[in-house]
């Protein structure tokens, strides 16, 4: 695998900004939409010694008759992270 680039600020909010939209796009595709009242994203992007650590918080407030379970969740951000590795390795790597 091929070396980070050097990022600035602008590639971190950059970064941040499509993984939101690539974490949406999973969770829409692993659960009814109908289903959720609320999304609520908090992406922390930690940047250091040419090492990009990247956490999510989801919280999701569901129907009151909504039937998704944790798993269901998990299984979106995992395919979102997956996503993801593929988006830096296209546009952040050397």
């Amino acid at each position: 695998m091929s070396k980070l680039k050097q990022l600035t600020q602008d590639d971190l909010a950059t970064i941040s900004d499509d993984f939101g939209e690539i974490l949406e796009r999973e969770v829409s595709k692993n659960i009814p939409t109908k289903e959720v009242e609320d999304l609520d994203l908090d992406i922390i992007i930690n940047y250091e010694n040419n090492q990009l650590d990247v956490d999510v918080d989801v919280g999701v407030l569901f129907d009151a008759l909504s039937e998704i379970n944790q798993d269901q969740i998990m299984k979106a951000i995992d395919e979102a992270y997956l996503q993801f590795d593929l988006y830096i390795d296209e546009n952040y790597r050397e």
